[in-house]
Formats: C-alpha cells, structure tokens, sequence
C-alpha cells in the first residue's frame, strides 16, 4: 500500500491538505481522497483517518463531505440554462 505506518498515512493526507490550503489563500482548492476497505479498513489507517479528520474539521472555512453533496453544491451555484 506505501504506508508502512497509520503515521504516513496521516502525514500524506497532512501534507497534501496543508498545501492545499496554503494555495487556497487565492482561489478555492478541493482535496479528494479516495478510501477502499483494504486500505482505510486497517485498524491503524482508520485512527490516521480520524485523527486526519479532527485535523481539517479544526480550520475554519472547511468543508468536508460526500461527492454527492458537491454535486448538489454545483447544481445550485450553476443551474442548467
């Protein structure tokens, strides 16, 4: 999987939304993260998860959810014409 510890998994989502949101400070910015069961499933990966999400949740102007949610989001800012 490339993480040998739920610590890289942590870090790598860490790092990746950290630069995220630096560059954010201009334009708005979305981080996906894709999750399979054999991979966020392990005990140790699934604390790196939560811990990762208490870490974003803590900034304000943040918001996390589901891809459906964003679809609606898109819908009602940019309706059909």
């Amino acid at each position: 999987t490339g993480y040998a510890s739920g610590e890289d998994f942590f870090n790598l989502l860490k790092d990746a939304f950290d630069q995220l949101w630096d560059e954010g400070a201009h334009s708005p910015k979305m981080m996906s993260v894709g999750l399979h069961g054999r991979i966020s499933g392990h005990p140790a990966r699934a604390r790196a998860l939560a811990r990762f999400l208490d870490y974003v949740q803590a900034r304000d102007s943040v918001w996390v959810c589901r891809r459906d949610e964003i679809a609606r989001h898109w819908y009602s800012q940019h309706p059909a014409k």
